[in-house]
């Protein structure tokens, strides 16, 4: 079985690799070098259907500088990475990669650092999302421009529960018995639950969290896992508080349920995406243009308005500049979150600590 996963990985790796040169979903003629007289071409690696492949994106910004932009369509986390180790650095010029891996890639030696001073949108960005760590290299440089953010945060069904919520203790209170539902994920609800017992999220007393959230067990009528399981789970009555994607909500405000989302006081989980540049591009200053573009006001207004496929913004420009209703279809109305906490890469022990910690609260009785 093992000897198969391996083969069916290799496979996968050169077919990717024989497909660079025409990935993606651009029906243009390949395009040629400057040299050649002809539009260079910049191939994005990014998940489908993810802001990029769309008329604001992609399709606006080849018409703006006057080139070809291709897709490279993710398929996980480590086929990317193995593209990239063989032979996929030259011919992708840039990433869409989480922090939970960046370093992962860095080590791997297939990113090149970014020189911010000329990113003219850097500086209007999220300052909690554009200084962690996890986007440095060992000497400070940055390999890593955050371009798109969201949340996973409390929701309440607002035609069942009249009462004004703002802290995450509202999970734990036992007039919601049976009521409660929670992404079966255990980093969102071990972080969920260190700022519920007031400690910090990256690194809780695991005891502490254990406790707490074998405790909210009692109140939990399901773990969900997809989008289906939740919305199936909220329109049908069965729950009516939990923690859900901020998308999510999104869809069915917009579909005219009562659901209201908000973010404690206590802080919200987050999630937050970068753009990398991957080392030996050819074509590194399209590839700069495209990190501006991806964090300007034209593409991160498109994105932010993009109804069921919108964003928040990581240009606080332009959130600033959002009409009211489309800040309230993104729950930034009248505020976003000020402590957004993003997931992040764990060591090996904290990891294997975080997973069995999960597994063993849903087994208990």
């Amino acid at each position: 079985m093992e000897a198969k996963k391996a083969l069916s990985l290799v496979l996968a790796i050169v077919m990717a690799m024989a497909l660079l040169t025409g990935c993606g979903g651009s029906s243009k003629p390949a395009a040629e070098s400057k040299e050649s007289g002809k539009k260079e071409k910049l191939v994005v690696a990014n998940w489908q259907s993810y802001a990029t492949d769309s008329d604001y994106g992609a399709a606006a910004f080849a018409e703006q500088y006057n080139c070809e932009v291709e897709h490279y369509f993710i398929s996980s986390i480590p086929e990317l990475l193995s593209v990239l180790e063989n032979g996929g650095t030259g011919k992708i010029d840039v990433v869409c990669i989480n922090p939970l891996y960046l370093q992962q890639y860095l080590n791997a030696g297939v990113l090149e650092t970014i020189d911010t001073s000329k990113l003219e949108n850097y500086n209007n960005l999220r300052e909690d999302f554009r200084s962690i760590d996890e986007v440095k290299d060992s000497n400070g440089s940055i390999i890593g421009v955050p371009w798109v953010w969201g949340t996973t945060s409390l929701f309440y069904n607002a035609d069942v529960i009249t009462d004004e919520i703002t802290s995450w203790s509202a999970l734990w209170d036992s007039k919601y018995a049976g009521m409660v539902t929670l992404e079966n994920e255990y980093d969102a609800a071990i972080r969920t639950a260190a700022m519920y017992t007031g400690q910090d999220p990256r690194n809780p007393d695991m005891d502490t969290v254990e406790k707490a959230l074998v405790d909210l067990k009692s109140n939990v009528k399901t773990y969900w896992t997809s989008h289906d399981d939740f919305v199936k789970a909220y329109t049908s009555g069965e729950v009516v508080i939990g923690n859900v994607w901020g998308s999510i909500a999104t869809e069915l405000k917009n579909e005219g349920y009562n659901i209201q989302y908000i973010h404690p006081e206590e802080g919200t989980v987050g999630w937050c995406d970068y753009w990398c540049i991957v080392k030996d591009t050819k074509h590194e200053e399209l590839a700069m243009k495209w990190i501006d573009f991806c964090t300007g006001e034209y593409f991160q207004n498109g994105m932010a308005t993009a109804g069921s496929q919108a964003y928040s913004p990581v240009n606080t420009v332009v959130t600033g500049q959002l009409s009211d209703e489309t800040r309230q279809s993104l729950w930034l109305y009248p505020e976003g979150p000020s402590n957004v906490n993003l997931a992040l890469p764990l060591t090996d022990e904290q990891l294997t600590k975080w997973t069995t910690l999960w597994d063993e609260v849903k087994a208990a009785n």
